[in-house]
């Protein structure tokens, strides 16, 4: 039997604060899905870049980077805003809310290179 009753227990969001959040679930959805749709949009955009040839490349290419530099700051917006949100609420450094940000800026970059390198071949 523990030491400690179910009344006493103390999660580990309320240890680490001293007060608890609970994000929604529908809130924490709707926030990571957003960039993961747009990076994936992204990807397969600047990846198209990769295996057109000829004309089509050449038309792909005038609007491109353009395109990437748009849909770059979006996410970087959007990833800019969650880690804002995230310090408001005093989230854990290790919050899926913040990981995620992270990551899905360095995947914006890296395909806004991506297209900048595709289109100086």
């Amino acid at each position: 039997m523990s030491l400690v009753n179910e009344e006493n227990a103390i999660d580990r969001v309320t240890l680490h604060h001293s007060k608890p959040y609970q994000m929604p679930p529908v809130l924490l959805f709707s926030l990571l899905m957003v960039p993961v749709v747009i990076n994936c949009f992204f990807m397969v955009f600047a990846l198209v870049g990769w295996i057109l040839e000829g004309r089509d490349k050449f038309k792909w290419s005038l609007e491109a980077e353009q395109v990437a530099l748009w849909v770059a700051l979006v996410v970087l917006v959007w990833c800019a805003l969650q880690l804002v949100y995230a310090h408001w609420k005093k989230l854990p450094r290790g919050h899926l809310l913040r990981i995620s940000s992270y990551g899905h800026i360095v995947i914006a970059v890296m395909m806004t290179l991506s297209v900048f390198i595709t289109t100086r071949l």
